[in-house]
């Protein structure tokens, strides 16, 4: 038994160190499992912050597992709080424990702090790391968009689409970036869109329309103009200001070009001034010019400056429905309602299939209660004919209604635009002014 003695003597003091390494570890180890506990009940409960820091508790205490410093991340981004995220997102990748979807978010969360190039420069580093991404590819073609740089966020598309072929809003996007650099390309990738999701059917058709009677005409500029109209027409302001800038880079004494150059600039939140003055010098007498540059004014609040363009440009194209009306608005906004009107009247006469047009006149006699029963309640009733299921075609009829001293029919149009569109506030409006009226 005493050759057994030392080994037993080994045997106890292990034992013993091993006991004390527990007092000492252990109740590390049990806050740092209860800290586990506490970020996973404050998720549960939507306390993202508070989640955030339990899980770098635990992260601490529990240093086998470092994955806790991308869960205390995407905690804190989901709280809204990237600026607390992106240091815990660089602590994991520091452990080399970031995931694919860990650096998605980082990069997410250098976006949301108006860092795009860091944004890009770590979804690039996560394809390096995990390998391609179609989650991390439409990432990069979005910002690249965001940047101004068109080829490379079409570059982002295919390769997004060498993923995925069936990714129908990528096929969409990249055929509006093509629409403004290339538009004999586009087509085919509008189209599969319009095949993958029929609900894209809609703004697909209107670019189509607009690219093949664009494509008709060997005359690159033009194409590259009416593309860039058509995605005007999309709200796609900075992709048509793309196509309008490379259109006047093609011939640069375009002046229409130049017109909507400053057109969308102004959507765009610059000033669009210069080119519009541009657009006069080159074709003073070109009527699309002189509507640009009086609607240009009317946003100014210079509703007399706006109306002489406007009739400038009635005088060099008299039968375009679209110059009338917009002349018929800024008459009114002078206060001279009898030219307005009559304005009014001209556009829908010029074009009877215009709903637009019928709005506009319908609205302006309930507005002003002017010839409100043999003028506005036709227009109105036309209107509903050429849009019913259109939530502004019903409640244009409310106020026609309303003016002709119909309040019950007046409540029912005012309902059906809010089933239509229950999220505008119009509608809401009126039919709250019509009840205390009642």
């Amino acid at each position: 038994m005493e050759k057994y003695a030392p080994l037993r003597r080994v045997l106890k003091n292990i034992l013993i160190l091993f006991g004390l390494s527990l007092l000492i570890i252990g109740p590390g180890l049990l806050a740092g499992w209860e800290d586990l506990r506490q970020a996973e009940r404050a998720m549960g409960e939507g306390h993202f912050a508070a989640a955030s820091s339990y899980y770098s508790l635990a992260a601490r205490r529990l240093p086998w597992q470092p994955a806790l410093w991308e869960h205390a991340a995407q905690a804190a981004l989901s709280g809204g709080d990237p600026q607390a995220a992106i240091p815990l997102f660089e602590r994991a990748e520091d452990k080399k424990a970031l995931s694919p979807q860990g650096w998605l978010a980082w990069g997410d969360a250098y976006q949301q702090r108006g860092n795009l190039a860091s944004a890009l420069a770590t979804w690039q580093a996560g394809i390096v790391q995990h390998g391609p991404s179609a989650a991390i590819y439409a990432r990069l073609a979005r910002a690249y968009r965001l940047r101004g740089d068109y080829p490379a966020a079409i570059t982002a598309w295919h390769a997004l689409l060498d993923l995925n072929a069936g990714d129908a809003d990528a096929h969409y996007q990249l055929g509006l970036l093509l629409a403004a650099i290339a538009p004999e390309l586009a087509l085919p990738e509008l189209m599969q869109a319009a095949r993958l999701d029929p609900g894209l059917d809609a703004p697909v058709q209107g670019l189509r329309a607009s690219l093949n009677a664009a494509l008709l005409v060997d005359d690159r500029p033009y194409q590259l103009l009416i593309s860039g109209r058509a995605l005007a027409a999309l709200g796609e302001w900075d992709l048509a200001a793309e196509a309008f800038r490379r259109a006047v880079a093609a011939r640069r004494d375009y002046a229409e070009a130049w017109a909507w150059l400053g057109e969308a600039r102004q959507h765009m939140g610059a000033d669009g001034l210069p080119d519009l003055q541009r657009a006069l010098l080159l074709d003073p007498d070109s009527p699309s010019v002189s509507a640009l540059v009086g609607l240009y004014w009317q946003r100014q609040g210079r509703a007399d400056q706006a109306l002489a363009y406007f009739q400038k440009a009635v005088r060099l194209e008299p039968g375009n429905a679209a110059w009338q009306a917009a002349a018929g608005s800024a008459a009114e906004q002078t206060g001279d309602l009898v030219k307005s009107l009559a304005y009014y009247k001209q556009a829908v006469a010029l074009d009877p299939q215009g709903a637009a047009y019928w709005r506009s006149l319908a609205a302006f006699c309930a507005r002003y209660q002017v010839e409100v029963t043999e003028t506005g309640l036709p227009a109105a009733r036309h209107l509903i004919e050429l849009a019913p299921k259109n939530w502004q075609s019903q409640d244009v009829m409310g106020q026609v209604a309303q003016a002709a001293g119909d309040p019950l029919s007046a409540e029912k149009y005012y309902l059906g635009a809010l089933e239509l569109a229950p999220e505008q506030a119009a509608p809401h409006f009126h039919l709250g002014v019509l009840y205390l009226l009642m």
